[in-house]
């Protein structure tokens, strides 16, 4: 009887609201007002591999991943006389402005700089001071606190060598002036110029440069995912696997994803990728949308539908990773597949999921694999935490390969390996405290603080010294390798490096090598006899006479060396730029014995691309404020020499070892 009274009290309260539907529908057809209808939004179906359509990049598009093309007008000091040239009213006006803002002018407290006293015309007419444009990409995803190379050219200066750029702020898109729109801050940059280090500074011919590590993303395009269709179901499904496959971690104040609506998520880079946020939003868009599927039923899905699918062993390699380790079982039956594509894409994903039983197929693959391949092999071996054999491996590619970008990737991967032990051992102290210092310290700070120095010995064998400036500033470090063949290898980009190979990495009796129009000259005679060294500092007008050790390593380290307090050995207090033209001039002289080589410039490439963008968002300082603006052309100053340059790939640059003239 209660069962029967409820039904037919809900049948009563079904009728009178049917009766009240139609009533209002009644009068909606009297209203003068006609009835609007729903919009209902076209499905959208992506044309993709049936195995990627449960993919979230199959189901969404990603805003804020373009590299984002940034700029500004900025002050460099410590110049040797070549500033302080005539400047555009407008620039003028622009720094003048600035530097009022930022207190430089008579009574600013600058005392012991180069601007003390002076107001901020005084300053733009100081030979020593010159403006220049400040350029930049920051890479796709960079989240905040991340850094990136920037890219210098001189307004009014003939030289920029030796310079510094006093920090910069840099805006989305081109340069403005005063009187212009101001686009929001999305970074600065500062440090030492890097200019080409190939050209004599006497010559006055430096007017551009770059910066290694010089900027700082402070304010980053937030990174969202957009559906392709409305749905809070999906929504909410794409934000749990996302979570469930990057948890927080050390580093991270806030999941990864958190849904917005039905329509939108906001994705944070993990403290994990910070130095590699395009590796992260690949492998986000590998992520399945729904996650309750068994992990083993798709993985066994995946591995018969990519062998039948070779060509998208690169998307099948980023689909496994993204199923996380339960996947590696599917992984391990690929590692000596037949086609070169689904072996190297299971070893890559088994790799980036730190499977040590790929070690043994990625070393094989490392010395006797495609030549185009061993690079990237040694790189993903090199991440691996498979014990000793590891190390004692990449040390013997750098002995027995004559392989350049082989050498390289081999010394790359040791060095990681070696700022991760000594980043374990740096940990390992600092929890040995009683306050626990590594509890409370940033994660980031500790990584970096253990990069500083290498301590040499140990399984990876090389060592890393930095050379740093009077102020405690690392203008480069020397890393030796103390194995392999004689080499030079130097960087142009991020990290300022110089790295010496070879057991016997010395200059060549007897010694005669000269740079910089014969500023800098040594000369030595045979075995025993001391190598002289006369060197003309150009900036001060000071020679300096003495001898030097023959050790290449040795000798890069005293080339850029000052003399302070805390380390009264002397030096030439050369730039790194300087030191990277003084070693190659000796190279050439023949008495090195050693190759040569140097990173080919990317942050020109870099830039092209970010300049080539088909437009360029203008971001509102708040949420309340003007939505995004887009901008296709602010027709402002822009960099020159970007134009013409090829579109290529990063690659190392050899420079065989001379002969000399001795007869040998």
């Amino acid at each position: 009887m209660k069962w029967r009274s409820a039904v037919s009290r809900g049948l009563a309260l079904g009728l009178a609201a049917g009766v009240a539907g139609l009533a209002a529908m009644l009068a909606a057809c009297e209203s003068s007002e006609p009835v609007k209808a729903k919009e209902v939004r076209p499905t959208i179906v992506r044309d993709v591999p049936d195995l990627l359509r449960e993919t979230i990049g199959a189901q969404t598009t990603f805003a804020g991943v373009d590299p984002t093309l940034v700029s500004g007008y900025g002050l460099v000091v410590g110049l040797r006389g070549t500033g302080g040239q005539n400047l555009p009213d407008r620039i003028a006006a622009t720094m003048e402005r600035q530097m009022g803002l930022n207190g430089i002018g008579r009574g600013a407290e600058l005392k012991g700089t180069p601007l003390d006293g002076k107001s901020p015309r005084e300053v733009l007419r100081d030979p020593n001071v010159a403006v220049v444009l400040v350029t930049a990409s920051i890479p796709p995803g960079a989240p905040q606190g991340s850094t990136f190379d920037v890219f210098v050219q001189s307004v009014n200066a003939s030289s920029l060598e030796g310079g510094t750029l006093w920090t910069t702020e840099l805006r989305l898109g081109l340069a403005n002036t005063f009187g212009q729109v101001q686009p929001q801050k999305l970074s600065e940059a500062h440090g030492p110029i890097f200019v080409n280090p190939f050209i004599d500074p006497a010559k006055m011919t430096r007017t551009s440069g770059r910066i290694l590590n010089g900027g700082l993303v402070t304010s980053p395009f937030k990174v969202e995912i957009r559906l392709d269709n409305d749905s809070h179901a999906v929504a909410r499904s794409m934000v749990s696997s996302i979570n469930s496959r990057f948890p927080e971690g050390p580093g991270d104040r806030e999941p990864t994803a958190i849904g917005r609506t039905g329509s939108s998520i906001a994705v944070r880079v993990p403290a994990a990728y910070r130095d590699k946020p395009e590796e992260f939003l690949d492998l986000l868009r590998a992520v399945r949308v729904d996650d309750r599927t068994p992990v083993e039923e798709i993985a066994r899905r995946y591995v018969e539908g990519f062998k039948s699918q070779p060509g998208l062993s690169n998307e099948f390699s980023l689909c496994m990773e993204a199923l996380g380790p339960k996947s590696l079982p599917f992984l391990r039956d690929l590692y000596d597949y037949a086609e070169i594509g689904p072996q190297f894409g299971a070893l890559r994903a088994g790799a980036k999921l730190g499977d040590a039983r790929a070690a043994v197929f990625l070393r094989k693959l490392s010395k006797e694999g495609n030549p185009a391949l061993r690079p990237r092999a040694i790189a993903l071996l090199a991440e691996l935490d498979a014990g000793p054999t590891v190390d004692v491996a990449l040390r013997d590619i750098i002995t027995e390969s004559d392989d350049l970008l082989v050498r390289v990737a081999a010394y790359e991967g040791l060095a990681k390996r070696a700022e991760a032990a000594q980043l374990a051992r740096f940990m390992q102290q600092l929890r040995g405290r009683e306050d626990n210092l590594a509890e409370q310290l940033p994660f980031a700070y500790l990584e970096a603080r253990s990069q500083l120095v290498l301590p040499g010995g140990g399984l990876q064998g090389l060592s890393r010294l930095p050379i740093r400036t009077r102020s405690g500033r690392v203008k480069y470090f020397v890393d030796v390798v103390p194995f392999g063949r004689p080499m030079i290898y130097v960087t142009q980009a991020r990290v300022p490096r110089i790295v010496v190979f070879g057991e016997t990495a010395e200059l060549r009796r007897p010694v005669f090598a000269s740079a910089w129009s014969d500023r800098f000259m040594l000369d030595g005679g045979g075995t025993g006899e001391p190598i002289k060294l006369y060197y003309l500092d150009e900036r001060t007008g000071e020679a300096t006479k003495g001898t030097v050790e023959a050790s290449l390593s040795l000798l890069t380290e005293y080339l850029g060396r000052e003399t302070t307090a805390s380390d009264p050995r002397a030096g030439l207090g050369m730039t790194y730029s300087e030191v990277v033209g003084t070693l190659y001039s000796i190279h050439k002289s023949g008495v090195t014995g050693a190759a040569f080589a140097t990173e080919q410039d990317r942050l020109m490439s870099e830039l092209l691309s970010a300049q080539q963008a088909s437009r360029v968002k203008d971001r509102p300082e708040t949420p309340d404020d003007v939505p995004e603006l887009t901008v296709f052309d602010t027709g402002s100053v822009r960099p020159t020499g970007l134009d013409e340059l090829p579109d290529v790939k990063p690659t190392i640059t050899p420079i065989a070892p001379a002969k000399k003239d001795s007869g040998e």
